[in-house]
């Protein structure tokens, strides 16, 4: 019983580490996005290269989201399956 307490807490730990990191590169594509935009150091591409970069930037950002609220559905089932069948 022990062992399998250990390896829940380890598979919480790592699920917390998993979503502030999909957080954390969301946030981070949609920025890159918006810096393709705006910033004078993107400004000297052509303007169609430029919004598609940053419509594909967008995008991926919003899947990025998508996976995210798809993983932390799925890890709020888990645990709530483990306490159904652990009681």
């Amino acid at each position: 019983m022990n062992l399998e307490n250990t390896r829940a807490k380890r598979n919480k730990q790592i699920a917390i580490v998993l979503k502030y990191f999909g957080v954390i590169m969301a946030i981070f594509y949609f920025v890159m996005g918006t810096a393709f935009l705006v910033f004078p150091p993107f400004v000297n591409y052509a303007g169609d290269i430029r919004y598609a970069v940053a419509s594909l930037l967008f995008l991926y950002g919003c899947f990025r989201v998508y996976r995210l609220i798809r993983f932390i559905k799925t890890q709020n089932n888990n645990i709530e399956v483990n306490e159904t069948v652990d009681n």
